[in-house]
């Protein structure tokens, strides 16, 4: 991309260049990178590569994709066992070798980290490539250039609809459909974030009615629908203020059945590898020991429809939700 004051790439680019540049001088860089929110820089930079990849197919938008998201899935990994080892302390029936599990767990994707760190050359100027890479696709922040990525989003968008019509709103299983539509849902609030500026909110002339209430408090002062500012000379994308919200709200809300059904399933290995007990019993076992209801399963599955349902064919908050 040419050389300009305002580039989203380069800004995530420099963050995470500057991290590994720190990291590289830790005796445990995976950890310290961890801890110091290199995700995030890496979570926004999947996201516009595999954005652009989407509106251009080009190979250096894919090839570099799957380079940030195979490191991003090793942190979440450490991130996934350190938050359950940090909640089960908290749990007082909950025994010290089950704690030591999700402890040598998280350590293990560490190491993994460490690994893919060192023989990857993350710690060794790797982002400079990219950037050098990045200044041969040529592009203007124009009209042309937003539609682009403007169709590209709405392809994704018609493609949730169809996933959630497919299963006409009735999910039987977890990961497969409910997890997956949310990571779906998830990619178009996050490509209005990492986009820096390019995506702005605009509120319809008339108010909304919806049958959920997506606008609480914890979302309406979510960093995370604060965005960026409008950068200068630059044709923007705008998205509907209140369809926004909604969608972050349905996003918060299943990631709460998300991690509850993680939870379930996390605390059932560890007692089945921990306890020599049956696969049927450690899952009986972490579902009393979390405090959750027998019927957990079922009640996740039909909570998480209900709600997609609502939100997406009563409330219509992907029906021009870009405007």
């Amino acid at each position: 991309m040419k050389n300009q004051a305002f580039n989203p790439f380069l800004y995530y680019s420099e963050q995470l260049q500057h991290l590994l540049f720190r990291a590289a001088s830790q005796k445990n860089p995976a950890l310290w990178l961890y801890k110091n929110g290199a995700r995030t820089p890496l979570f926004m930079l999947e996201a516009l590569t595999r954005l652009h990849n989407k509106a251009f197919d080009e190979k250096l938008f894919d090839k570099w994709n799957k380079r940030f998201k195979k490191l991003e899935d090793l942190f979440g990994q450490i991130d996934l066992y350190a938050v359950m080892e940090t909640d089960l302390k908290k749990n007082k029936k909950v025994s010290k070798e089950i704690i030591k599990y999700f402890t040598v767990t998280a350590a293990n994707y560490t190491e993994k980290c460490n690994q893919r760190l060192r023989e990857k050359e993350w710690l060794n100027e790797k982002m400079k490539s990219f950037d050098y890479k990045l200044s041969e696709f040529s592009v203007e922040y124009n009209k042309e250039y937003e539609e682009a990525l403007k169709f590209a989003i709405e392809e994704e968008i018609d493609a949730i609809l169809n996933f959630s019509l497919k299963y006409n709103f009735q999910f039987t299983k977890a990961e497969e459909q409910v997890h997956e539509l949310r990571r779906k849902l998830r990619w178009i609030s996050i490509y209005a974030q990492a986009l820096q500026g390019l995506v702005q909110l605009k509120k319809a002339p008339k108010k909304q009615k919806f049958e959920l209430n997506y606008f609480t408090k914890t979302n309406l002062a979510s960093p995370y629908n604060k965005l960026p500012a409008k950068p200068k000379n630059v044709s923007v994308i705008e998205f509907d203020h209140d369809k926004f919200f909604a969608l972050s709200w349905v996003i918060e809300e299943l990631g709460i059945l998300k991690d509850k059904a993680l939870n379930v399933l996390f605390l059932k290995d560890a007692l089945f590898i921990s306890e020599n007990i049956s696969d049927m019993e450690a899952k009986e076992q972490a579902i009393t020991l979390l405090g959750y209801k027998k019927t957990i399963d079922t009640d996740i599955l039909k909570e998480a429809s209900g709600i997609l349902k609502t939100a997406i064919v009563k409330d219509k908050i992907l029906d021009h939700l870009i405007v």
